[in-house]
C-alpha cells in the first residue's frame, strides 16, 4: 500500500517542512513524480520517446493532455479550479498521469485507457490522498472503470503482461487481451478494446 500524503493548501509554493525535517511540502511538480512512479510500478514503464514539459491550466472544463507542435512533447493541462483545490488537483492530474505512459499524440483512445486512468485516479485519492469520496459524474468514465477492474480482479498485474507484448495502452485489442485472458470473455475483451467515447 503506498505511503500517504498530506497536501498543503497551496501546490504552487514550495515551503520548507518544518523545523528537524529535510525537504518541502509537495508541489504540483513533486506530486506529478510520484503519480508517475506509482502508475509505472502498477502498470508499466512509461514511453521514454515523449518529454513531459509539466503542467499547466486552462480555461476548458476538463483536463487533458496537450502535444505542442504536434510533437513528441506533452503538457497535462488542468483546469483553473485546481489552483486553488489541491484535491481536484490531484484528481485530475493522477487520471492524466496513466495517458503519460504510453502516449500517441491523438485524441482517440480505447476504453482500456480511459478506464485504466480513471482506474488510478480513485485508487490515487483513497489510498495515497486518503479521501474515497471522489466520483467521476460521467456515466462513460465509470463504465470503463468498470470494465478495467473486471481484468484487473483477474490478474492485478494484467496492463504490465498485456504491454510486454503491445506496449501502446491505447492499442491493446480484443484479441492480445484473449490471448492473456480468455476468463475476461469476448465481450468484456471487445468492450475495453473499443473507442472511447466521452
Amino acid at each position: 500500500m503506498p505511503q500517504k500524503i498530506k497536501l498543503p493548501e497551496n501546490l504552487l509554493i514550495a515551503s520548507p517542512l518544518p523545523s528537524g525535517k529535510s525537504g518541502y511540502t509537495w508541489t504540483f511538480a513533486s506530486l506529478l513524480g510520484h503519480m508517475l512512479r506509482l502508475a509505472q510500478q502498477m502498470f508499466g514503464a512509461r514511453d521514454h520517446s515523449y518529454t513531459i514539459l509539466g503542467i499547466e491550466f486552462t480555461a476548458k472544463d476538463h483536463p487533458n493532455l496537450w502535444h505542442p507542435r504536434n510533437g513528441k512533447d506533452i503538457i497535462i493541462q488542468l483546469t483553473q479550479r485546481c489552483l486553488e483545490q489541491p484535491q481536484r488537483a490531484c484528481f485530475q492530474m493522477s487520471h492524466e498521469v496513466v495517458h503519460l505512459l504510453s502516449p500517441t499524440g491523438r485524441k482517440q483512445t480505447n476504453v482500456l485507457d480511459e478506464g485504466l486512468a480513471s482506474y488510478f485516479s480513485i485508487y490515487y485519492m483513497t489510498h495515497v490522498i486518503g479521501n474515497p469520496n471522489w466520483r467521476y459524474n460521467i456515466a462513460s468514465y465509470d463504465a470503463a472503470m468498470t470494465l478495467v477492474k473486471v481484468l484487473l480482479e483477474i490478474d492485478p498485474d494484467a496492463v504490465k503482461t498485456l504491454r510486454a507484448e503491445q506496449p501502446t495502452i491505447p492499442l491493446i485489442g480484443e484479441e492480445l487481451i484473449l490471448k492473456h485472458y480468455p476468463q475476461v470473455t469476448q465481450p468484456v475483451a471487445a468492450a475495453l478494446a473499443a473507442q472511447f467515447e466521452r
